[in-house]
């Protein structure tokens, strides 16, 4: 099992570079938002999405329309949503209280996992 670690950086950008950066955040946070909207299901965790292949393949092109986003950030974005509905769906199979994830910070990730 590989250690994940998480850094901090400022950046130090323009007040135009600051404001792309934040329009991309917001649309990063807004494809992972609609998958896991996609992803959930109310009634039961086995009726929730967790194959990235088919809700990929179900979000994908309407996601790149909606969005300025580049090929390798809406994908990121569907896996992190159905990555994070599957931690969700394990800890509803210990009957532990859960509900549909949400992103809010403004993060991106870009690499798979």
């Amino acid at each position: 099992m590989g250690v994940r670690r998480t850094a901090v950086v400022k950046l130090a950008v323009s007040d135009e570079q600051r404001d792309v950066l934040h329009r991309t955040a917001e649309q990063y946070l807004y494809c992972a938002n609609r998958t896991a909207d996609y992803c959930w299901s109310d009634t039961s965790y086995t009726e929730c999405q967790t194959n990235k292949r088919e809700v990929r393949d179900a979000l994908y092109s309407e996601l790149r329309k909606e969005t300025d986003l580049q090929a390798q950030l809406v994908q990121a974005a569907i896996r992190r949503a159905v990555e994070a509905v599957k931690g969700v769906i394990e800890r509803w199979k210990k009957e532990q209280r859960v509900s549909c994830p949400t992103f809010t910070a403004e993060t991106v990730t870009s690499s798979s996992p």
